[in-house]
């Protein structure tokens, strides 16, 4: 009976598709596993899930594929000054916002100067803009990015989502929190409408002429609308796409995506996220975790391998340091780090003082080996982990909590380990959890949740980012993953895995660049 009434509504909900396809327009329905979105503003997201929307929405000054390969978006070309601390963009002069107003150089350094203005509250793009001095405006369509320090990796971040273009009139008609509902930007379909926890419409743009060469379609895209789905439950997802109630789902299930894959109905797709890999984070500043015996403890004690097998049946590999091997720059010294040892693990706790207590988890000055997990992200996962830790006498405490509940217990230093992701397509993404100035604190949201200081690790970084050869950087940041894994800080579970099925009925969805969130606008009826 609940599965009937979940499927009438759905379909009820689907009205606008039906019409739309009645009427000879392709409109197709992506199914999102979130319902916590919060803003479409490129500028402030750190999400994943609201990536996806911004994806449909907006332009970037470069275009990559999924291979991260670089092509001319919203800049026609660019000319990085020799010492690397300024680049000047040649614009393109026939695009326009949703909004009618004109793309230029103004909306540019608007974007930009608004990322680093700490009234915005950016969270992603903060960190992506680098070291940001300012914007000189040379022409209506050339504008110059300067930098305080050498940043040879300044075009690679105009190709991420986080420093899309955003209209300049829209954000300042509606204001922040009013744009971050009702987002303006250049790209391929519009914001139509966003009901909270239900869906998010958004609709061809008409006018749309300036995509990137790779894509097959040029011009408007042949999608009409795009109706995007938030369907949290997994096995809903795929039901909803076995009865042709939506196109694409994410995060579909390994063993979904095997059977599906095998169907001549449905087309797969996986993509191996650059980044961080899923990830836990242990806080060095309170409890046992403050032990680096009890850190590697924890490391050797967990099956990675096993665990990913188990859970992911051959589609995500274990990770074994805090970038993926598809990232630039990835260290393979890090596969020779805490390898899966009980005996290793047991030992290391001994040392540290922790004895076996009669329950099966082990104690020290009368109080048990407690660790507390609060996380919002992969329930089986924990649970596997558990088991693994409890074999040597971890008692891993995990709390399923909401995003605002994580924020909180972050924010306040209540929680001994965290759990992170992070989709990026360099290895500077590292400066996010670990450079010392990124340790979270009331009034300022942070990733460093180890709350691990190392102004050693800070000096190579900071290096690296400014490394004038591609040698340089390879060998610093190279030395950033092996300091990491020395302090046994950070433990990397499993490779990151979009698992995307899809009906046949249509083709020519594609990975952006990271493997994560899906570009519709080269979707297309299959015949």
């Amino acid at each position: 009976m609940r599965k009937l009434m979940w499927t009438t509504a759905l379909a009820l909900s689907l009205t606008p598709v039906m019409a739309l396809a009645q009427a000879g327009d392709l409109a197709i329905v992506f199914a999102d596993d979130s319902t916590s979105d919060v803003t479409f503003d490129p500028r402030v997201t750190q999400s994943r899930h609201e990536e996806q929307v911004i994806a449909q929405v907006f332009d970037q000054l470069v275009s990559a594929d999924a291979d991260n390969k670089k092509y001319p978006g919203l800049a026609k070309s660019w000319t990085m000054a020799p010492d690397n601390k300024s680049v000047v963009l040649q614009l393109r002069d026939d695009v326009t916002f949703h909004d009618g107003t004109k793309f230029d150089a103004e909306a540019v350094k608007f974007t930009f100067d608004t990322i680093v203005d700490p009234a915005t509250g950016s969270q992603g793009a903060i960190d992506m803009i680098g070291p940001y001095e300012g914007s000189d405006i040379l022409g209506p369509y050339e504008i110059r990015i300067r930098y305080k320090r050498p940043f040879p990796t300044a075009i690679d971040s105009f190709s991420e989502n986080e420093l899309s273009i955003v209209s300049p009139t829209a954000v300042k008609k509606l204001g922040g929190t009013g744009f971050a509902q009702a987002p303006v930007g250049t790209g391929p379909f519009k914001f139509v409408s966003w009901e909270k926890n239900k869906q998010i419409v958004l609709e061809r743009n008409p006018d749309y002429k300036w995509g990137a060469p790779f894509y097959s379609t040029q011009g408007p895209s042949k999608v009409a609308r795009i109706i995007h789905r938030f369907i949290p439950n997994a096995a809903t997802r795929v039901a909803a796409l076995e009865s042709g109630e939506v196109h694409y789902t994410d995060l579909t299930p390994p063993l979904d995506m095997r059977r599906l894959g095998d169907s001549s109905k449905y087309d797969t797709m996986t993509g191996v996220a650059s980044g961080v890999p899923f990830s836990l984070m242990f806080n060095v500043s309170r409890g046992p975790l403050q032990d680096i015996k009890v850190r590697q403890a924890f490391m050797y004690a967990v099956d990675r391998s096993r665990l990913s097998q188990n859970l992911f049946f051959g589609y995500a590999k274990a990770a074994w340091g805090p970038i993926a091997p598809s990232t630039p720059a990835y260290w393979k010294g890090v596969e020779e780090y805490y390898k899966f040892s009980r005996e290793t693990a047991g030992k290391l706790l001994e040392e540290a003082g922790w004895k076996m207590g009669s329950g099966g988890i082990r104690e020290k000055d009368g109080q048990p080996l407690q660790i507390y997990y609060p996380t919002l992200l992969e329930p089986e996962t924990s649970v596997a982990l558990q088991a693994d830790l409890k074999r040597v006498g971890i008692d891993l405490k995990v709390e399923n909590v909401t995003k605002a509940k994580q924020d909180e217990l972050i924010i306040n230093n209540q929680y001994d380990v965290g759990g992170i992701r992070w989709v990026y397509n360099d290895p500077s993404v590292l400066r996010i959890p670990f450079d010392s100035g990124n340790i979270p604190e009331p009034g300022k949201f942070k990733f460093n949740w180890m709350r691990w200081k190392s102004p050693e690790l800070d000096k190579v970084l900071a290096a690296a980012s400014t490394a004038a050869s591609l040698e340089e950087r390879t060998k610093l940041y190279a030395d950033a993953q092996k300091m990491i894994m020395d302090a046994a800080v950070f433990m990397p579970i499993h490779d990151q895995i979009q698992t995307i099925a899809s009906s046949k009925k249509v083709v020519g969805a594609r990975f952006a660049p990271g493997n994560w969130q899906v570009r519709l606008y080269d979707v297309r009826p299959a015949n």
